[in-house]
């Protein structure tokens, strides 16, 4: 019986350790020009962050705003937009009372991946929309927001992520492979001494 639970035991473990929900991060490429988010999301504006709340549906959160400017979208004083709450599912980490230059690319949904910021980290888009300029290194102001960008990994952390899975595999299946020799090896000397009563 104990070794039919620690071989389920390292089944689910091998499996969690293998599940790329555990073992990958929030991955998004570098977000294109102002005019070519623009063009590829349903929804721009700029608005301040007025409430959080945790959305009916688990794992989401319900962002409020404050609405000024609307580029692309319905106009409305006041949008409610939704986001993943974990930073790992491209959940993007805003804050109350911070103003955004928001894209999304839905008209419902944001996420890290973009050009979503802070407004003080949003010069290049501020003056790409403000004056239709081509947003190019001439216009001084970069975005140092790199809307929740993260690096891609490297072949190597692939790897070394990969040998440690391999390895903890390895171990849990040879416990359990010595386990079960040793349990066969008990059941062959007791028969033997049954036989000989």
């Amino acid at each position: 019986m104990g070794l039919r639970i620690l071989l389920v035991v390292s089944m689910v473990g091998f499996w969690f350790a293998m599940s790329p929900t555990s073992t990958l991060a929030c991955k998004c490429g570098v977000p294109g020009t102002p005019e070519a988010q623009l063009a590829d999301s349903a929804l721009v504006f700029r608005g301040t962050v007025t409430s959080i709340e945790s959305h009916r549906q688990e794992g989401w959160l319900t962002v409020g705003f404050d609405v000024a400017t609307v580029w692309k979208g319905s106009d409305s004083d006041t949008l409610e937009l939704y986001t993943p709450e974990d930073a790992a599912a491209c959940g993007y980490p805003f804050e109350l009372g911070v103003e955004y230059v928001v894209y999304s690319w839905d008209g419902i949904d944001i996420g890290r991946c973009g050009r979503t910021a802070p407004v003080e980290q949003a010069g290049e888009d501020l003056a790409a929309f403000a004056t239709g300029a081509s947003s190019d290194a001439e216009i001084g102001l970069p975005n140092t927001g790199n809307g929740g960008l993260v690096e891609a990994e490297s072949a190597e952390d692939r790897t070394a992520a990969i040998a440690v899975v391999v390895v903890f595999g390895l171990l849990l299946f040879g416990v359990a492979g010595a386990r079960l020799c040793g349990r066969r090896h008990d059941r062959m000397r007791n028969a033997t001494r049954v036989d000989r009563t």
